[in-house]
């Protein structure tokens, strides 16, 4: 607000006053606090806990420092699961992270009908995570499974998809190749979508083909998408339970252990769990530093 004087005299500016704004803050309150709650909360009390011996009947129990830290960083079980986790991360990395780019790409190809495959792309997901596993897990059966039954009508096999460990891991990713991309392939659809036809049209005229046309126009406008779904990918991925955990409870030979398999297995099953929380702690700022680096990685190549 100005305050006008008489000609020849300076202006007077009254200094602004800071509004807040209600409405927002009682829409936003709800989720603040159940964030709050459930998330924040828990991770500092889990760190609070890493530091002790934890005694569930007289919590928190015994001060022991780093070395529930030093106990399992020196465990070869640990550092096999750790193993097994990035293992699991890269075959699901080159199995099924494109799947979706690929799907939204040729999706957008389509003219009619598109709403209708858009919908049928979502059907899968309505299917419940465990009940599809169990339904892979019957599938795989060694005696009267589905996949060997089909396989020896060419003359393969039989398998021990669950069983032997040198197809155990590719046994549990291959489920994931047939699931439906959900939301993510409407996230990458809508991405496409954006990116300004003219763009596409003039490149067409230069000659681009359609290769060219994806790998010099579409992916690059639509990177930032991709950078975003790779992030919660990697976390999903790193902390990937109920799938291995129903088709192979980390068997046979703990070769498809993962720390959050383990993680659950010392809390749940050994009482420990200080260990239990320095472990979940360890992955926590792992998949916070790979993120921040792969953050970096991106700005530098842009």
């Amino acid at each position: 607000m100005e305050i006008m004087l008489k000609p020849g005299k300076q202006t007077i500016q009254q200094p602004r006053r800071f509004k807040v704004r209600l409405m927002p803050i009682i829409f936003l309150l709800p989720s603040v606090i159940c964030y709050l709650l459930f998330k924040y909360y828990p991770l500092l009390y889990m760190t609070y806990v890493s530091f002790f011996d934890y005694n569930i009947v007289n919590p928190p129990g015994k001060f022991v420092g780093l070395d529930n830290y030093t106990e399992f960083l020196t465990s070869a079980t640990f550092w096999q699961a750790m193993s097994n986790t990035f293992i699991f991360f890269a075959l699901y990395l080159v199995l099924t992270f494109w799947i979706p780019i690929v799907q939204a790409l040729l999706l957008n190809e389509i003219r009619r009908g598109n709403a209708f495959y858009r919908f049928m792309y979502q059907i899968p997901t309505i299917i419940p995570v465990v009940a599809g596993i169990l339904v892979w897990k019957w599938m795989y059966n060694p005696d009267h499974g589905l996949l060997n039954e089909l396989l020896a009508q060419i003359g393969l096999g039989p398998f021990g998809w669950l069983n032997d460990l040198r197809i155990t891991k590719l046994a549990i990713v291959l489920p994931s190749m047939f699931a439906g991309s959900g939301i993510s392939l409407l996230l990458y659809f809508s991405a496409i979508r954006s990116v300004p036809t003219e763009i596409l049209e003039a490149a067409k005229i230069d000659g681009a083909g359609p290769w060219k046309r994806i790998w010099t126009m579409l992916l690059p406008n639509i990177k930032f998408i991709i950078i975003i779904q790779f992030v919660a990918f990697m976390s999903g991925i790193l902390l990937a339970f109920d799938n291995i955990y129903i088709m192979t409870q980390g068997g046979p030979a703990n070769s498809t252990l993962v720390v959050s398999m383990l993680v659950v297995n010392t809390a749940f099953q050994q009482s420990r769990f200080g260990i239990s929380g320095a472990m979940s702690l360890f992955m926590f700022v792992l998949i916070a530093l790979l993120t921040i680096i792969q953050n970096k990685m991106t700005k530098e190549k842009d």
